[in-house]
């Protein structure tokens, strides 16, 4: 019977993805590392995938544009609860979606002011990913009940921080090869 309970109460990831398009404009509570780091990677994953479909068609920079947009409130919120969760303010989370919108925006005016934002961008969700991997803190705080986690749960938020850094240091390598070129 405690097996059973525990399977019940273990999340996968897509459940943990669901879950945050769920609560999109939630900025109440806490998110525990692997929820927000499961939604993360699936995030990143429906992008990769919608990214191959608009290069096939020749549509990427619509499809690019449409899953930003879709994805910007979502991340925000879950950043906000994530940051809660380690007794930060949700004000952390602003300067990312201020860069973001800047940065879609002079993309789709196809200025050469896109570099600035993108760099920015870059350098603030790298320095944010940093401090988001981070644990939680282990009591309840201003900003709601600390969730008790299995320890399975920090085995592979690990692994998911490991995926998430592995795309980042990607995406820098794109971002200095096309600021060189």
């Amino acid at each position: 019977m405690e097996k059973e309970l525990e399977q019940k109460e273990m999340k996968t990831i897509f459940n943990c993805w669901s879950d945050a398009i769920k609560r999109f404009v939630d900025i109440n509570g806490r998110t525990t590392r692997y929820e927000f780091w499961a939604f993360q990677t699936v995030s990143l994953l429906i992008f990769i995938l919608a990214a191959l479909i608009g290069f096939c068609f020749d549509l990427y920079k619509v499809v690019f544009e449409i899953y930003a947009l879709y994805f910007l409130v979502p991340a925000t919120t879950i950043s906000i609860r994530r940051l809660h969760d380690m007794g930060l303010s949700g004000k952390w989370a602003i300067p990312a979606v201020i860069l973001a919108v800047i940065m879609l925006i002079s993309w789709e005016t196809d200025t050469d002011f896109t570099f600035l934002p993108l760099f920015l961008l870059l350098c603030y969700i790298s320095y944010l990913y940093q401090i988001l991997s981070n644990d939680g803190e282990k009591e309840d705080n201003i900003y709601g009940r600390k969730v008790a986690e299995p320890d399975i749960y920090n085995q592979d938020s690990k692994v998911f921080i490991v995926f998430m850094a592995l795309f980042m240091s990607v995406l820098w390598i794109f971002f200095l090869i096309r600021a060189l070129s």
